[in-house]
């Protein structure tokens, strides 16, 4: 490798490290770097040049500071709404999916949990804890586990109705395997209502912060 090579090396290596850097990082270089700065000044100007450059540096400093921290600030602000509404819409979903399921009633009803898919699918996981990801998480598999097994029954139920009486085997077939997959149905709807009862009675629904 040549000189000129080695050259564009260090200097393709300096511009991958720096645009790599977290904003923490960057803070600390910029204060690192001023500190210096400051020091210089004091060694190579007069005190009341190097007063005058203090303040404008502690002013500027504060600034990028309080500037950061503002942002943080709304950032978190935000996040803390957005979490808000999804909670009380998961909480809504839930509500109404439990009024379509066993024991409320047996009619094999589809079930849409397009909040939580949405929740999902927007990468917003992260703004809740690992007990609230875990209980929601296990909650809605059983809603679509449920939802299958709910469409299931009503494509037999179609299925029964197409087959002409006189192919008596056929029908006793799909009779029977009704009965399996609507009991089934039935307790697991069951148990997934029981689910989603005990999690809308955790705290963390109520709280305000």
């Amino acid at each position: 490798m040549n000189q000129q090579e080695h050259k564009q090396s260090i200097k393709k290596r300096l511009g991958t490290w720096f645009f790599n850097l977290r904003i923490e990082d960057t803070v600390v270089m910029l204060i690192v770097g001023s500190t210096i700065l400051v020091y210089a000044v004091f060694l190579l100007y007069p005190i009341t040049v190097f007063f005058s450059f203090l303040t404008s540096w502690s002013a500027g400093l504060l600034g990028i500071l309080m500037g950061f921290a503002l942002d943080r600030k709304i950032e978190h602000v935000k996040d803390d709404r957005v979490r808000k509404d999804f909670l009380a819409l998961m909480r809504n979903e839930l509500t109404e999916i439990r009024g379509k399921i066993p024991p409320q009633t047996k009619t094999p009803l589809m079930l849409y949990p397009e909040v939580w898919d949405s929740f999902v699918s927007s990468g917003l996981m992260r703004l809740l804890t690992a007990e609230q990801v875990a209980k929601l998480s296990n909650v809605y598999r059983l809603v679509k586990g449920t939802q299958y097994e709910a469409e299931w029954v009503r494509q037999i139920v179609e299925e029964l109705s197409r087959v002409p009486d006189v192919e008596k085997d056929e029908k006793q077939f799909l009779k029977e395997r009704y009965i399996l997959l609507r009991e089934t149905y039935l307790r697991n709807g069951a148990r997934l209502s029981e689910e989603i009862e005990k999690i809308l009675k955790e705290e963390w629904w109520k709280r305000r912060s």
